[in-house]
């Protein structure tokens, strides 16, 4: 309540009792604006206009999202505009494996090892493939088990596979049939029993659609394509990664997979088609050159290491380089095996051959120790 002059409880209007006068304009007030540059005035109130006669505003047409075309006639169209950077890849991915047919499947086994320890910490993971490695051999402590290195290891097992593509979907996962309503929603990471079978439908009709194209191409839909049918869990990159590697090598007569491992972001979902399908044919070539660098490192090692096992007296060191040759890891029980040696022998042999600075033993244990080249 406000008071006048004479102290009367007569109230004052608050609103108006501490205005400016008109004549007084604060000097913080910004200067008035013509009329014209009024561009909200209703119609009929604008300058030029009569009485309810309608203003048009010249409004800038607001801009649309746009809309990632990824369809089977988008990869065709990309595989078309790009047939030179397709045709290397091609080339690239058939030298390499005329170079693992002369080697032999433990180069195969090699590259595999090294594509699963990337599928593996492109979704986060941390083991690396001697910790893949001695999982395969059973050599790993089964405290260490873990469901990242068993789905590495199902990798590897599916990648040295005859080349071909994935088949029967069920089958190369590896499930059972098994009722959804019977688990938990929180242990269903894909969809199970007649809902993958809906789903597996989905993405073999889906492949269907790019049959036409070359397998590098088709590998780089069949990528997206996994993901759409929602076959593996939210985030996953092994599984939808070794069908794309298997489809992309489906023509090959050794290696049965593409490595891509060297590429960062090859396994993002992200692009129009033709910039996936640009960079899935750049990783196709790079992942094929760096895998025919790592068989020259091992011809390298393995010249080198005839050359000094054959200095030394018997047969073991020179039969243990061979059998670490062929494999890309070994535990002392393997090579004494594949060295035709007892295991003390080539648990000797191999510790020789540490000394001399060819082999590395990657465990730094007393126990299920594994040697590599």
């Amino acid at each position: 309540m406000c008071y006048s002059a004479d102290m009367t409880r007569s109230p004052i209007d608050p609103g108006t009792a501490h205005d400016d006068p008109p004549s007084l304009p604060s000097p913080y007030d910004p200067a008035p604006r013509p009329e014209a540059e009024l561009w909200f005035l209703p119609e009929g109130d604008a300058p030029g206009h009569g009485a309810g006669e309608a203003v048009a505003l010249e409004l800038s047409p607001r801009p649309r999202p746009h809309r990632v075309s990824l369809t089977p006639e988008a990869f065709l169209e990309a595989e078309a505009a790009q047939a030179a950077a397709l045709a290397r890849a091609a080339a690239a991915l058939a030298a390499l494996d005329e170079a693992v047919r002369r080697s032999g499947r433990g180069m195969a086994e090699r590259l595999a090892l090294i594509e699963a320890e990337a599928m593996l910490r492109a979704e986060g993971g941390r083991a690396g493939r001697e910790e893949i490695a001695r999982h395969l051999a059973q050599a790993l402590p089964a405290d260490r088990h873990r469901p990242d290195i068993a789905r590495a290891a199902w990798a590897v097992r599916r990648l040295l596979a005859a080349p071909g593509p994935p088949g029967e979907l069920r089958a190369f996962l590896g499930l059972h049939r098994v009722d959804s309503a019977a688990l938990p929603e929180d242990l269903q990471p894909r969809p199970v029993g007649s809902d993958f079978d809906l789903a597996a439908a989905a993405f073999q009709h889906g492949m269907g659609a790019l049959a036409p194209a070359h397998p590098l191409t088709r590998a780089a839909w069949g990528f997206e394509l996994w993901h759409r049918a929602g076959l593996s869990a939210e985030g996953a990159v092994a599984e939808p990664a070794t069908a794309a590697a298997r489809i992309a090598a489906q023509e090959n007569r050794a290696l049965g997979f593409a490595p891509l491992s060297p590429a960062r972001g090859t396994w993002e979902r992200r692009g129009t088609a033709e910039a996936r399908l640009a960079q899935w044919l750049r990783a196709v070539d790079d992942g094929a050159r760096a895998a025919m660098l790592e068989i020259a490192r091992v011809e390298t090692w393995t010249t080198r290491a005839r050359e000094a096992a054959g200095a030394m007296k018997g047969r073991g060191p020179a039969a243990l380089v061979e059998a670490l040759a062929v494999r890309p890891m070994l535990t002392t029980d393997t090579a004494a095996t594949l060295a035709g040696l007892s295991r003390d022998t080539a648990e000797r042999g191999l510790a020789r051959l540490h000394r001399m600075g060819l082999v590395r033993e990657l465990t730094g244990q007393g126990r299920f120790r594994l040697w590599a080249v």
